[in-house]
């Protein structure tokens, strides 16, 4: 059987599309900004430039600016933008530092861009093998020729100390690159720099194949994981609709990297793609809008290093309008809701987002769980209040919360003293770092029968949950523009300090089977924001479309 498919793969705004500035024929006499991200070492890696610049150039003038906040781009920064604008005018071309870690090098490419569209010429310093999303980072903002000067200067983030670093890592690491910075600079723009190629949109696209032809066609194009999909088809789509009262081109928001358009119509496609109901429209428009929340940096989720997973908590009515399970076995992706809620939320950041492995995910291992998790809490059973009402949403309502873990740990005790000193336990990594707490009613009914309310528990973690200050690395901290809001970081390496500065990324769910007391930490998910809550909006026809899709659930056999 032949299918016609619609493609999945989100229209960009290109509207905004820069041609790059002319370079400078020399720099004796000009002003050379030296732009610095939020790491301690950048600023350094630029002196050192600014010192061999000199050598050369001993009529140039030079200028230095350090952006202090990390994950997030200038331009949108009302506190910093004004004072950036300011610095930029006194500057005829910038040299901007350092692409040390996957996000790092989108942001500083973001940031360089924005530089290019400005009127300034610039060029990119990056390290040799964090080139690619340094490349990919500046595509998405438009500018796909910004020079980029490749280094072999490790990222210092991990050093307790940076004394000599000029002489070992820095100065050996520039020298050899000296000249390329120069021609970043200087060199006349090549024809492909001044009319770079159009790029291929694919987002109106439809194919006709049978089945595996298209599977294997939206595999070919990067599309899917490679796991079967449903044909999304201009009936399956049509149907998928249904879910939402929006218009088919509202677009619900701009994904990053790719800024790629959210459209109501592109949600559906993915989500046919994974298998879902129309009934499961509402929480990926949720989910959609949580992804671009103020609370999450997206990019430091999915782009980064390190290797983070999405976590979505479903709360109200809708959990048992969907047949979601929040009993036992709860993180097991035995359930339709659960599994392909997961799984589009992750083909959306494919298709949508523009994020794929080793081009804008630069995970040094990955996470088994990056096509995501997705439960519901069971708040028929739990003691407190659903996790929906810690953020301001009333119970009568649904809700998804976003939530990017990194840690799996196992939570256990035969009573609150020993269930408070297993959640106590856990490490979890990080200069901010946070974590979900799924508990089980048995192990929430324990807390709770002995008068521990969740504001409680999360206080007692707060305070309780300590390390050696040894352990901390507070030069980091410090050099990195990282310090906890109204915490004070030991100067004494022998005391103790906290694990988790704040509730402000903590969370507790209650979910899974009442066999005894146990739990799962899901830690991480705090460097880069969370959780992040949105509201569902139900459409005019929900009961009818629920009533449609009510009785799919699996009758298991006999054996």
């Amino acid at each position: 059987m032949e299918y016609e498919v619609l493609s999945p793969w989100a229209e960009v705004d290109r509207s905004d599309a820069a041609v790059m500035q002319p370079r400078l024929n020399n720099l004796n006499g000009k002003m050379v900004g030296l732009f610095s991200h939020f790491k301690e070492h950048s600023p350094l890696i630029l002196k050192e430039v600014e010192r061999q610049l000199k050598e050369r150039f001993p009529a140039a003038g030079f200028s230095h600016y350090q952006y202090p906040m990390d994950t997030t781009e200038i331009m949108n920064d009302d506190k910093y933008k004004p004072s950036f604008m300011e610095w930029l005018k006194g500057v005829d071309s910038v040299v901007s530092a350092y692409g040390d870690a996957g996000s790092c090098s989108m942001f500083v490419a973001y940031n360089s861009a924005a530089i290019e569209k400005l009127g300034k010429p610039v060029v990119m310093l990056v390290k040799k093998d964090l080139a690619t999303p340094a490349q990919r980072g500046a595509s998405a903002r438009l500018v796909p020729g910004l020079r980029l000067v490749k280094t072999g200067i490790m990222d210092m983030s991990g050093l307790f100390s940076l004394a000599g670093v000029e002489d070992t890592v820095i100065r050996p690491g520039i020298t050899p690159v000296i000249d390329e910075i120069i021609s970043g600079l200087t060199a006349p723009l090549t024809e492909q720099e001044r009319s770079p190629r159009e790029v291929n949109d694919l987002s109106d696209l439809v194919y006709k194949g049978n089945i595996a032809e298209v599977s294997n066609y939206f595999y070919k194009n990067g599309w899917t994981n490679g796991t079967p999909i449903v044909p999304p088809t201009e009936e399956a789509v049509s149907e998928m609709l249904k879910g939402t009262d929006l218009p088919r081109d509202y677009v619900v928001a701009r994904i990053p990297p790719m800024l790629g358009k959210a459209t109501v119509e592109k949600i559906a496609i993915n989500a046919v793609m994974a298998g879902c109901l129309p009934t499961y429209m509402p929480i990926l428009i949720a989910a959609v809008q949580g992804m671009v929340d103020p609370k999450i940096h997206l990019e430091g989720w999915t782009c980064s290093v390190a290797s983070w997973a999405p976590l979505m908590i479903i709360n109200g009515p809708i959990r048992r309008d969907l047949n979601m399970n929040s009993g036992g076995a709860i993180m097991s992706p035995y359930y339709k809701a659960s599994s392909t809620i997961a799984h589009a939320f992750a083909l959306m950041i494919m298709n949508i987002g523009g994020v794929r492995p080793i081009l804008e995910d630069m995970s040094e291992m990955g996470h088994e769980a990056r096509f995501g998790m997705c439960i519901a809490e069971n708040e028929e059973i739990s003691p407190w209040q659903p996790l929906q009402t810690d953020y301001g949403i009333n119970k009568e309502d649904s809700s998804v919360t976003l939530f990017w873990p990194s840690q799996r740990s196992s939570v256990s005790g035969k009573d609150a003293a020993g269930i408070l000193g297993s959640l106590c336990s856990i490490d979890m990594l990080g200069w901010a770092p946070g974590c979900a707490f799924v508990l089980s009613p048995g192990c929430a009914k324990k807390l709770a029968d002995e008068g521990w309310t969740k504001r409680d528990i999360l206080s007692y973690i707060v305070e309780y949950a300590r390390k050696p200050a040894s352990e901390w690395n507070i030069r980091w901290l410090k050099g990195n523009n990282h310090l906890p809001n109204d915490v004070l970081l030991p100067v004494n390496q022998s005391h103790s300090t906290r694990k988790f500065w704040s509730s402000e990324h903590l969370l507790i769910v209650v979910g899974g089977s009442n066999y005894g007391a146990s739990g799962v930490a899901f830690g991480g998910g705090g460097d880069h924001g969370g959780p992040a809550t949105k509201k569902v909006q139900l459409p005019k026809s929900w009961d009818n479309l629920v009533s449609r899709y009510k009785n799919l659930v699996p009758e298991y056999l006999p054996y």
